[in-house]
């Protein structure tokens, strides 16, 4: 695995991190850069110099100067006023870093220079190996060592980044080294390879058999300061340097990424990534040196650069001839409008055409020109209006198609299950809220005394939205009173959520014979005894009461069963393991019993040990934010990933919680309702094999219901208030 792209594991940030720093930048907040190049190794070790660190270095000197930026720590060899780049000075650099920041800062750390692997000596990695990155004084391994000398492994970088993060400033962390397992070197005197072979430093490469049986564990709380990595190539592929014109060595990537930097003003970290991800397959960029694919990971994807806020920055999705790279699990479908651009970078006005989308595929789908007025619909797609302009490289999303309707149950009584007359305050609150609702067009619900999805139950005092409302005697999901603006909010986010678990129940199940799904995913359960939770409203918190009844059944775990009814305290871990050679995104999308969506990512390759799909889930009843037991539902999106693409990372663009709600990622997030619907219309595409190829998504579903206390008391025979 990359270097670069391996430090997602040690720096990974929550679900829930709440980093962004909107609105709280103080007045004295800077922007400070550690900058970090090894050029110059020793030549008795018979590693090879790099040319372009020490130009990497300098030209982002320049390009940071230019921009106001003062506190500039420069370590790299051949650099005026730089300091010697070895282990100990990149350590203490770090700690001076974070010495200086504080709350509100963004700290911009870059390191270009070798990278390779080395056995892994703590268990800590899925494949047995670390990842290193090469300072100038790495030296030769003993024979039989297994380790390089001075060697900075992934685990210690990842650390000093998070003593960083730890005063509450932002790190925007990009990474220009790798290590391939492919042995690839350069095919073309302009370009060379950034990877330093582990025999020729005296290692042999093995995975370590701490491996083989270990447990992933969390980095701990996560910091205040938020992050974001820009890597330069995934683990498969070689970080290269190329010769440009004058006769200067650069990092391919860090070049690209700095003549952005230069005009990035108003643009949002993801604009700028596509930008810099666009000019990588420039024809003037040797073809070997093109076979990099980067990628990013962090919460700062869409606050704007340099600024630490965030911003409603538009996503925009490549474009090839008649082709967008971007598809069904984009949100996007069949009749969908898109605004065309000549550039990523270019402002939101400055559109040269519209197409609509048809034949759309699960990543992909194709464009037919349309006139500025088309109007998006699924069924009635607006006719051919001209040619599409040879300059369009990007698109936004200018118009969706409304699809889908939710339907939702008239209120019931708890108590003797009646259906509760229309004139009663709390029926006419519920239509009264569904009419607004549907007012604003971006929900469709309707009452549905038949054939509803959403079970509505009133208990006296609140209404209660649910997929099932009722367990045993205990009122179940969403509870909300019967006050317009409480209502309201609450069927935007059921609708939100309910159209996606149908969307994407439509479709799940891996895929087929011919197409099977290219990753296993599972997911374990460890059980605790009802015997050992408090009882309801016993004043203890459930942090606390969890961490006691978990104790005696820790390492116990079973596969998840189908349609399994839990508890407050059982844990559920899933993983995810590639079965055949390739590269897959991978997404946990998780509903819970208060329709709030969740979302975790990962990036699978190969067939390496199992990751962690998503932070290990305590469920409960009575969780430390409210009452939330009712039916659940999680969903795994396996995509392939595309050479010189973005990620498909979906956090961000659904969650229907917390502050990400609403969507912080521009259009994307507005589309719930279009997510895999073409693949829900056409049912015999997906898996199957034709002249055009497969569409390459698969989705596996997983469903429980966590049990109100009294009803998990009552099946364990134990007294509710015992």
């Amino acid at each position: 695995m990359c270097l670069a792209e391996n430090l997602r594991i040690h720096l990974w940030l929550g679900a829930i991190a709440l980093a962004l720093g909107i609105g709280m930048t103080p007045a004295m907040a800077e922007t400070r850069a550690l900058l970090i190049g090894v050029s110059d190794y020793d030549d008795a070790i018979g590693l090879d110099d790099l040319r372009g660190p020490a130009n990497d270095v300098r030209l982002l000197r320049d390009v940071l100067g230019a921009r106001g930026v003062t506190d500039i720590a420069v370590l790299a060899d051949g650099v005026d006023g730089g300091t010697v780049p070895t282990r100990a000075a990149i350590l203490a650099a770090f700690d001076e870093m974070a010495a200086r920041a504080g709350a509100g800062d963004l700290v911009y750390v870059h390191l270009s220079g070798h990278g390779t692997r080395q056995q892994d000596l703590n268990g800590d990695e899925t494949d047995g190996l670390d990842e290193v990155f090469l300072p100038a004084d790495t030296a030769r391994a003993a024979p039989g060592a297994g380790t390089i000398p001075n060697a900075l492994v992934d685990d210690e970088i990842g650390g000093a980044v998070r003593r960083i993060r730890a005063t509450g400033a932002d790190v925007w962390l990009v990474m220009d080294s790798c290590h391939s397992g492919s042995g690839l070197r350069a095919s073309s005197p302009r370009s060379a390879a950034r990877f330093a072979d582990p025999a020729a430093l005296g290692v042999t490469v093995r995975p370590s058999q701490l491996a083989e049986d270990r447990r992933i564990e969390d980095d701990g709380p996560e910091p205040p300061g938020g992050f974001l990595a820009f890597y330069a190539a995934r683990s498969s592929e070689v970080a290269r340097e190329v010769e440009f014109g004058d006769g200067g060595w650069y990092g391919l990537f860090t070049s690209k990424l700095a003549a952005r930097l230069a005009s990035a003003d108003g643009l949002s970290y993801r604009q700028l990534f596509q930008a810099v991800l666009s000019d990588m397959n420039d024809g003037s960029v040797p073809g070997v040196a093109r076979l990099q694919t980067p990628s990013w990971e962090g919460t700062l994807i869409d606050a704007a650069t340099f600024g630490g806020t965030a911003t409603k920055g538009l996503r925009r999705f490549a474009v090839r001839g008649d082709e967008v790279m971007a598809g069904l699990v984009h949100g996007l479908g069949d009749g969908t409008v898109l605004a065309l651009v000549a550039d990523a970078a270019d402002p939101a006005d400055a559109v040269i055409g519209y197409a609509q989308m048809e034949d759309t595929g699960a990543s992909q789908g194709f464009l037919r020109p349309v006139a500025e007025d088309c109007e998006a619909r699924i069924a009635a797609p607006c006719p051919a209006s001209g040619t599409l302009p040879p300059s369009a490289r990007f698109a936004q999303v200018a118009a969706r198609p409304v699809n889908l309707v939710v339907r939702i149950a008239p209120p019931r009584a708890l108590e003797g299950g009646a259906t509760l007359p229309a004139d009663s305050a709390p029926a006419r609150a519920l239509n009264a809220a569904i009419a607004t609702v549907n007012a604003g067009g971006d929900t469709r619900l309707a009452l549905d005394t038949g054939g509803f999805d959403i079970e509505t139950v009133w208990d006296g005092t609140q209404l209660w939205f649910g997929p099932r409302a009722v367990i045993g005697a205990s009122p179940v999901g969403l509870n909300v009173p019967p006050e317009p603006q409480a209502l309201e909010q609450a069927l935007h986010r059921i609708g939100r959520a309910e159209q996606l678990a149908r969307l994407l129940g439509s479709v799940s199940g891996g895929g087929s014979l011919l197409n099977p799904n290219p990753v296993r995913v599972s997911a374990d359960l460890t059980a605790v005894s009802a015997l050992d939770l408090t009882p309801p409203d016993a004043g203890i918190s459930p942090r606390r009461e969890c961490r006691a009844a978990l104790a005696p059944v820790q390492g116990q775990s079973q596969p998840l069963p189908a349609g399994a009814d839990l508890k407050q305290c059982d844990q559920l871990s899933l993983s995810a393991q590639g079965t055949v050679a390739g590269a897959r995104d991978v997404n946990r999308i998780h509903i819970d019993a208060r329709f709030c969506v969740h979302t975790a990512y990962e990036h699978i390759e190969d067939t390496r040990a199992a990751r962690r799909l998503g932070p290990q889930m305590t469920l409960c009843s009575d969780c430390p934010d409210g009452y939330s037991a009712g039916e659940e539902r999680m969903f795994i999106v396996v995509t392939e990933a595309k050479p010189n693409a973005e990620p498909l990372n979906l956090q961000g663009l659904i969650e229907t919680c917390g502050p990400g709600a609403g969507g912080t990622r521009g259009g994307a997030a507005q589309g719930v309702k279009d997510f895999l619907a073409g693949l829900s219309e056409r049912p015999g595409t997906r898996g199957s094999f034709g002249s055009m190829g497969v569409d390459n998504v698969w989705v596996e579903r997983f469903d429980w219901r966590v049990l109100p206390k009294p009803e998990a008391f009552a099946r364990a025979g134990r007294d509710p208030q015992n």
